[in-house]
C-alpha cells in the first residue's frame, strides 16, 4: 500500500481485510484504483455486520454529549481541557481519535481532536488532552461547557430503524463484533434492499429493516431519513443486494 497524509491507496481486495488488530487510525481512507473510498473503522461489541449492510455511529452516552462543566480556566494554546462528566462513566480512552467541542459559553463553537484521556467516572472530573497540532484557539473559563464524541468509526453499529446517530458507511465484508474493517462511502457498492430501488433515483436508510436501504421519496413521510446515494442498474428485490452509486463522504 502507498501512503499518503491520512490516506490509503489500495489495491483491489484491500477493502474486504477484517480483524481483531487494529492496525490504521480510526478514519483512516482507503482509495482504490478505479475510485470507491472507505473508511477504517471497528463494529461495537453489541453485533458482527454482513457485506453490503449499512452502518451508523455508536449512540452518544446521554451524560457525556452536551452541557460538561469546564472545571478550569484554559488559555489560548493549551493542549488540555478539564471538565466534569454528567452520568455514566468513561473509560480511559473512550473519547481517543473523537472530538471535543465547545457548545456553549466562551469558546463555543470550537471543535477539538482528542488524544487520550485517563478513566473518569460519572459524575466525576477528568482531562482530556488533545492531540499535537491541536490546542485552544480560544480561552475557556468556567462558564464554558462542552461536549464529548467518539470517532465516528469506533464502536460503529448497525444503522437502525430509529437512527441515533449518521452513517459511516456500508460494511465491504462480514466483520466480527469488536473487529476492525472498512465501511464503503464513496462509488458503487452492493447495499441490502428493504423497499426495491428505482434505478437513477436517490436512495436512502430504511425505516423498516436495519441496515438496509429503500428509495427516498421527497415528499413523503420518511424524506427526513438520511440519503446514501443513487440507484443504478436493475431494481433488486426485497432482501436482495443492489447497485448503489454512495455518495455518504469522499
Amino acid at each position: 500500500m502507498a501512503f499518503n497524509y491520512g490516506s490509503i491507496f489500495g489495491e483491489y481486495g484491500d477493502e474486504k481485510v477484517t480483524g481483531t488488530t487494529k492496525i490504521h487510525p480510526y478514519g483512516t481512507r482507503l482509495v482504490l484504483p478505479d475510485g470507491r473510498i472507505f473508511k477504517y473503522g471497528a463494529m461495537s461489541s453489541a453485533a458482527a455486520i454482513g457485506a453490503g449492510q449499512i452502518c451508523q455511529t455508536a449512540a452518544t452516552v446521554a451524560g457525556h454529549d452536551m452541557d460538561l462543566v469546564i472545571t478550569a480556566a484554559a488559555a489560548v494554546g493549551v493542549k488540555s481541557i478539564a471538565l466534569t462528566l454528567q452520568a455514566g462513566d468513561a473509560a480511559a480512552d473512550l473519547y481517543a481519535e473523537g472530538y471535543i467541542g465547545i457548545n456553549d459559553g466562551p469558546g463555543e463553537g470550537h471543535l477539538y481532536k482528542i488524544d487520550n484521556h485517563l478513566a473518569i467516572a460519572g459524575s466525576a472530573d477528568g482531562t482530556i488532552n488533545l492531540v499535537d497540532g491541536d490546542s485552544l484557539a480560544e480561552a475557556l473559563t468556567t462558564a464554558s461547557l462542552a461536549a464529548l464524541h467518539k470517532s465516528p468509526y469506533k464502536d460503529v453499529i448497525i444503522y437502525p430503524t430509529t437512527p441515533t446517530g449518521f452513517c459511516v458507511g456500508v460494511a465491504a465484508s462480514e466483520i466480527a463484533a469488536s473487529s476492525y474493517g472498512w465501511f464503503q462511502t464513496w462509488g458503487l457498492a452492493k447495499v441490502l434492499c428493504d423497499v426495491a430501488f428505482v434505478p437513477g433515483n436517490h436512495v436512502r436508510v430504511s425505516d423498516n429493516t436495519a441496515g438496509s436501504a429503500e428509495p427516498l421519496v421527497r415528499g413523503a413521510s420518511n424524506e427526513n431519513d438520511e440519503e446514501i446515494g443513487v440507484a443504478a442498474l436493475i431494481a433488486p428485490v426485497t432482501t436482495d443486494y443492489g447497485f448503489v452509486n454512495l455518495k455518504i463522504s469522499p
